[in-house]
């Protein structure tokens, strides 16, 4: 009886896990902003619908600098309040999912490879590294494919 208890306990645990690691934050918290490392890629849209995009320079409780290039003054430094922004964007890294899909696809294309491979034959490795090359232009190529169909930015702060 007591063991059926610490079952029924350890699969409760994890049946909540996975919950809790995908609840969002709340969006209209602008210390999600304040948090946000200086340098940082970023796109904010005003309320009143001009668009700037940047990097993050500082941000404090009711402030955000930015680093924006315009096309006639060049690179300048802007201040916007927190009441006049409507919501602020972070540019995804256009790199980490060609890059994954390449290593998944050597790995695949590697251990495919590594079933073509005759022990006793002049090459006996050439399976395995066909194989891992093949798997990585597919993956590099698929990841890049996949890129362009993904939203280019996450939300990060949408005003109240």
């Amino acid at each position: 009886m007591k063991s059926l208890k610490r079952l029924m306990a350890i699969v409760l645990v994890l049946l909540l896990i996975p919950s809790m690691l995908f609840a969002q934050k709340s969006l209209a918290d602008w210390n999600n902003l304040v948090k946000m490392k200086s340098g940082t890629r970023i796109v904010v849209i005003t309320k009143n619908g001009r668009e700037f995009a940047g990097e993050k320079r500082v941000a404090n409780d009711d402030m955000l600098f930015m680093e924006v290039d315009f096309q006639m003054q060049g690179l300048r430094t802007i201040n916007l309040s927190r009441d006049e922004i409507a919501e602020v964007r972070k540019r995804k890294n256009r790199w980490l999912l060609p890059l994954v899909s390449a290593a998944v696809g050597i790995g695949v294309g590697g251990a495919i490879g590594a079933t073509a491979d005759h022990p006793y034959s002049d090459e006996p490795g050439l399976g395995k590294l066909v194989g891992g090359l093949l798997g990585g232009l597919f993956g590099v190529s698929a990841g890049s494919a996949a890129v362009r169909f993904r939203k280019q930015t996450k939300a990060v702060y949408v005003a109240p």
